[in-house]
């Protein structure tokens, strides 16, 4: 029977696809195969005919030709693919001015050749809707311009009393994105991040999360070995107190302990910053808020009796603690008559980090007057070549003024012929007579009409081009009686730490200055050099990491900044879960651990409410969620449970419900209650509606500070104490000399609060692995002696340097008894070569019944984690 043709009605059969390489090859073997021609029609009877055979061979030549010209023109790439790829745009194929200049030609033959269609945007033609919306614009932009030049006319510089005890409300943005804006803060650099990184909603602003592309090697060898990575951290909150140096002193003594060194000698001269820790007022060492840094103005009347003259103080704190620390700030302030004021989108600030960073802020931040070499300005341009902040004095810290940096764009440096030797001599002669400590002058930055004078003055763009454009070819425009003087403060960072492994890493430099010079000056850091990076949350967070230093807030679970950062991240996580198809999510129930099943604690947070309450819970697994069911003997007063997945369940608890959970109210005077009204529109984000409030922290008997300096503890806590930071001095005293009585702090403070407490650590694998956040962290098993001598002898093969067997043949791990903390940052260090991960400890459970700790034993400890039944063994080391 023949075959039947086939129904053209019918769908073809469908064919394997084939991958882009395939497809290339194809391509590629296409063009470079040459056609011939057969020569039979030129021999006939054993004759050759001549014109015949010449037809035959010119088509083979032409052939030959066309298969050259083919085979060149298919291995070639246009132009916009020879552009780094972190250069290129999604247009630059049809835009010849999305390429470098130096493609431009390159670029518009290959377009002519494709009869690609080219884009103008001066010549298009609006369509009915673009038309009405560029009218509109025009519209907004005439009336938005007679405004501001009435507001000029009728402007006058407010005055610091105006200003004083107000939170501070966000510029108001340009017209066209004046929309974008309603409910968030754009940075100054927002429109050059939103092209480049991936951006995120945090704390009111919009901030950049990670570049697009791949960025966590680059970061690392940016902020260590070659180039430099700079953030904006304009979304940074800084808050200056004014008022007699006694009563300031006062104020700082009150919130910061007493190691913290904020009032120390050079550091009240305004010749240093100090890094410290805020606590509430006569809280310390409990109820931590946040860490800080705090600049002192020189002096502007050293005449003056010492005590006696007016002094200014700029405290510089993230954003997430902003709102606690300005509610601790205005009662404890008040009683001393000492001004607070916000300074909240006027001050700005850039932190940069690695080999060049020096270098770069050298081409971009030219000092107006730096005739004496010993004047800040003056040791500003003589650090050229150096490599490390961190080999500057503590603190360093050095105020003066420059000038646009726009009328030197591209910024370069002069090319330096001194050598190697004569530049480290030269610098090394600096750092150690550091004049500066001398004669630092008082920084204008702390002035508001330097402030507001330096932003009236700023020129347009297109001024800045035209002057540019008038100078002299290869020089700089001349500078103008009417350029603006830009007053910033540099601040030096030191990441280095003494415990192992990273002792040297490199320092990084902060610069404040006004908010609206952010743009300019950071434009001008990023084409100063051809490595220069910039990074987002992630690559901060990712430096912290890898220096072994806690990130605030994520590896600060005592504060109330972050535990509300946990259970945002709990919140998303558990979305992210809930998406996944059950087959490829984890299932918590189902995790066997030992001979035990069902994960400890909720798998989505870091359950430290759960480590520290010792609650025993039953987790059991349904078709549609994941529930928990606690013991109901437990009392439920005091803080909520923080971080259980009841509270990370999908359904949305009714107002009763949440209104019912204990939340301690700030109290405000009636003075300020006007502002206190906005502050929650204004500021830090707030827990999704789902999660419970968290409660304040331990009850004093009173919430009079005026004349409370000392530490008011209570005898008997009326509710459940939340986790606390105990600061790392203390616990290194008691590392090394773990017989002695506790420190006083700590040695009058009640059992119940003290066995809430926290110690942050990092976690060091002698063996491969790589931790993940949200990993449970043992201890070497207490009630099993048969599984301590399993683990005690995997410790002896490490120390041998034998090779660790498979993930099978390890012991199991121990029981939820041996729980002692939790994995807030976990990944592969490159800065070491190996898994490392930071972290918190519980008190009660390392240090608590009698437990020795100091030897090796006593710091090892197993990690496991979460979702996972397999442990690993490290050592734990306290960190900052």
């Amino acid at each position: 029977m023949p075959p039947s043709t086939p129904n053209p009605r019918k769908r073809a059969a469908a064919t394997m696809p084939i991958s882009g390489r395939e497809r290339k090859r194809a391509k590629l073997q296409d063009v470079r195969t040459i056609a011939v021609q057969n020569t039979e029609q030129a021999l006939k009877t054993g004759e050759l005919d001549v014109s015949a055979f010449i037809k035959s061979r010119e088509f083979e030549i032409e052939a030959l030709q066309n298969a050259m010209k083919a085979s060149k023109e298919s291995s070639n790439k246009r132009a916009f693919q020879v552009v780094p790829r972190d250069m290129r745009r999604r247009t630059a194929s049809h835009n010849v001015k999305r390429v470098p200049k130096r493609l431009r030609p390159r670029a518009t033959k290959e377009m002519q050749s494709d009869n690609t269609p080219t884009v103008s945007a001066r010549r298009r033609k609006p369509s009915g809707s673009l038309r009405f919306r560029k009218e509109t614009a025009r519209k907004l932009q005439t009336m938005a311009k007679k405004k501001d030049i009435t507001a000029q006319i009728l402007a006058k510089i407010p005055s610091a009393r105006g200003t004083e005890n107000v939170l501070r409300q966000p510029p108001r943005a340009q017209t066209k994105f004046r929309k974008r804006q309603k409910h968030k803060t754009w940075l100054p650099t927002h429109v050059w991040h939103a092209k480049r990184a991936k951006m995120i909603v945090r704390w009111r602003f919009a901030v950049a999360e990670t570049p697009t592309e791949k960025s966590y090697r680059v970061a690392h060898r940016a902020s260590g070995m070659r180039g430099c990575i700079a953030w904006d951290e304009s979304y940074f909150s800084t808050i200056m107190l004014r008022g007699k140096e006694r009563d300031v002193k006062e104020v700082m003594k009150v919130l910061c302990p007493k190691d913290g060194n904020p009032i120390s000698k050079k550091v009240v001269a305004g010749t240093r910053a100090s890094d410290t820790y805020i606590y509430k007022a006569g809280r310390y060492p409990l109820d931590l808020i946040a860490p800080v840094k705090v600049i002192w103005c020189v002096p502007e009347e050293p005449e003056a009796p010492q005590e006696e003259r007016i002094r200014k103080l700029l405290i510089r704190v993230h954003p997430s603690a902003f709102l606690e620390l300005w509610e601790e700030l205005l009662p404890t302030a008040k009683p001393s008559k000492v001004a607070v004021e916000d300074l909240r989108f006027e001050i700005g600030s850039i932190e940069i980090t690695g080999p060049d960073a020096t270098n770069s802020l050298l081409a971009v931040l030219n000092p107006i007057d730096a005739k004496d070499e010993d004047s800040p300005s003056g040791v500003w341009k003589t650090l050229r070549g150096l490599t490390n902040p961190s080999s500057l004095p503590l603190g360093a810290c050095l105020s003066f003024d420059v000038s646009d940096p726009r009328l030197r764009d591209p910024p370069r440096l002069p090319e330096d012929k001194r050598k190697f030797e004569e530049t480290q001599e030269t610098i090394f002669k600096i750092t150690s007579t550091w004049s500066i400590d001398r004669t630092q002058p008082p920084s204008s930055l702390f002035s508001r009409e330097a402030r507001t004078a330096a932003v009236k003055l700023q020129s347009s763009q297109k001024k800045i081009n035209k002057r540019k454009g008038e100078a002299i070819p290869g020089e700089y425009p001349s500078p103008l009686p009417t350029d603006p003087k830009i007053p910033i403060v540099l601040l030096t960072t030191r990441r280095s730490s003494a415990e192992r492994g990273v002792s040297g890493a490199i320092g990084s430099w902060t610069v404040l200055l006004p908010w609206k010079w952010v743009q300019p000056v950071w434009y001008g850091i990023v084409h100063s050099g051809p490595n220069i990076k910039f990074g987002g949350l992630d690559e901060l967070r990712q430096i912290n990491y890898e220096n072994s230093n806690g990130n605030f807030p994520d590896d600060f679970p005592g504060t109330k900044a972050g535990m509300t950062e946990e259970l945002r991240k709990g919140v998303e996580r558990k979305e992210w879960w809930d998406k996944r198809p059950k087959g490829k999510r984890i299932e918590w129930g189902s995790v066997k651990i030992g001979s035990k099943k069902g994960e400890i604690g909720d798998g989505f947070v870091c359950d430290w409410a759960y480590l520290l309450k010792e609650k025993r819970v039953d987790i059991t697994q349904s078709d549609d969620s994941t529930e928990l069911s606690t013991d109901a003997s437990e009392s439920t007063e005091g803080v909520a449970p923080i971080g259980t997945t009841a509270s990370m369940s999908a359904t949305e608890p009714t107002e009763d419900t949440i209104s019912s959970i204990p939340f301690a109210e700030p109290e405000v005077s009636s003075e300020n209650s006007e502002c206190s009204g906005d502050m929650s529109s204004m500021d830090i984000d707030k827990p999704p509606p789902n999660l419970p409030l968290m409660s304040s922290s331990i009850p004093t008997s009173s919430k009079d500070t005026t004349t409370t300096t000392t530490t008011s503890l209570p005898k008997l806590p009326s509710q459940q104490p939340h986790p606390w930071t105990i600061p790392s001095s203390m616990i290194r005293c008691i590392l090394s000399t773990p017989n002695s009585p506790l420190p006083k702090p700590l040695a009058t403070l009640h059992p119940e609060i003290l066995s809430a407490g926290l110690f942050s650590i990092k976690l060091v694998f002698p063996q491969r692995s790589t931790p993940t956040p949200r990993a449970r962290i043992y201890s070497l098993p207490t009630n099993n002696p048969a599984l301590k001598a399993q683990w005690k002898a995997v410790m002896s093969k490490k120390s041998q340097g034998k090779r660790p067997g498979k993930a099978t043949e390890l012991p199991d791990v121990p029981s939820e008894e041996d729980l002692i903390g939790f994995v807030t940052m976990g990944d592969f260090n490159l800065k070491e070569g190996k898994g490392t991960g930071v972290g918190a400890l519980s008190w009660q459970k390392v240090f608590g019944r009698g437990k020795k700790v100091g030897e090796a034993v006593g710091k090892a400890c197993i990690v496991r984690d979460v979702g996972s039944g397999i442990g690993r063994l490290a050592y734990w080391e306290v960190i900052d």
